[in-house]
């Protein structure tokens, strides 16, 4: 949303700066880490666009996003683990967690090929940090991608340095480079306020994040560029109302107006126009009728399969009818 004439009084509009190449209709992109990726990603996917959101599960620090793109890691025993008759991974979160260890392996198996492929064939790769500070497990020193609600003596805790974020990251990304040259990498910063150390602490966390991704874009900076969620809900939002009610987490409205923001400076016209006949096809799917057996909602599906066939004659690139 371009902020012009007497709106400037009331807030200071964040600099997006220029995407090195606009998000087009056809690209396919993967999104990995916390907030901005599980948001905004799950905008692109919904609307059919080519789009992979952390297979893996949520992710918060660079270190963990780190190991997983890597091409040398290999699942292997000692990944997993059982607790309240379950079977974890430290590799991701609770969406890979199943009754025996075998089907659990192979879920994490599954969810890093997607993500290797999806990684190789990208167009964009947007990754999201939410924290500086990494749990590692105490026996080994491996990052963890989840507690999984284990004891606290499982674990060591570190702050990753700058440095150690754009000497690990940057080779890895260097190498991903190397495989996908086309790629365009795109960093963010979770918004969210990671208060279980306080709010000094959380700000020291953030600044560490931030360093970290300037000394990562140094002779990078013909494919690696930054988006400013972070400032746009800090500096220019600005306000206790765009954070839901825990006070932490960005809210809807704020979302809202990220993605508003992608759109009008990150996105080319053809996928603004794109995303413009999509929005009422997405709010039709979505629509729970009181009386489906009525011939007026029959009459409803029926438009909405000639809305989707025609979209999808026009963008045979998509499955829009999946």
């Amino acid at each position: 949303m371009r902020v012009k004439g007497t709106a400037q009084i009331f807030r200071t509009p964040a600099e997006l700066g220029q995407p090195l190449r606009p998000i087009g209709v056809g690209d396919r992109n993967v999104f990995l880490g916390s907030c901005f990726a599980e948001n905004i990603g799950r905008r692109l996917a919904d609307a059919r666009l080519q789009t992979t959101i952390n297979p893996m599960g949520v992710l918060y620090n660079p270190a963990i996003i780190d190991s997983l793109l890597r091409d040398e890691l290999d699942v292997v025993q000692h990944h997993f683990f059982q607790h309240q008759g379950m079977w974890h991974t430290w590799l991701g979160d609770s969406t890979l967690s199943r009754l025996t260890q075998d089907a659990c392996q192979c879920a994490a198996e599954e969810a890093l090929r997607q993500l290797r492929r999806a990684v190789g064939e990208a167009d964009n790769l947007f990754l999201t940090f939410g924290t500086s500070h990494c749990f590692c497990l105490s026996d080994g020193g491996e990052p963890v991608a989840n507690c999984h609600r284990m004891p606290s003596e499982t674990f060591c805790e570190r702050d990753l340095s700058p440095e150690h974020m754009a000497n690990d990251l940057g080779q890895t990304l260097d190498r991903l480079h190397e495989k996908n040259p086309a790629m365009q990498v795109v960093m963010t910063v979770s918004p969210y306020r990671y208060t279980k150390f306080g709010m000094h602490r959380n700000q020291l966390d953030k600044s560490r994040l931030f360093l970290g991704i300037e000394a990562l874009q140094k002779g990078r900076e013909a494919w690696l560029t930054y988006f400013p969620a972070y400032e746009i809900v800090m500096d220019e939002l600005r306000d206790y109302r765009f954070y839901a009610e825990d006070m932490l987490h960005p809210s809807q409205q704020a979302v809202d107006y990220i993605w508003q923001r992608l759109q009008d400076e990150w996105m080319t016209d053809g996928l603004r126009q794109y995303l413009y006949r999509w929005e009422p096809i997405g709010r039709a799917l979505s629509h729970r009728p009181l009386h489906p057996e009525s011939p007026e909602y029959e009459a409803f599906r029926q438009r909405t399969r000639e809305q989707l066939q025609q979209l999808q004659a026009d963008y045979p690139m998509l499955k829009i009818e999946d």
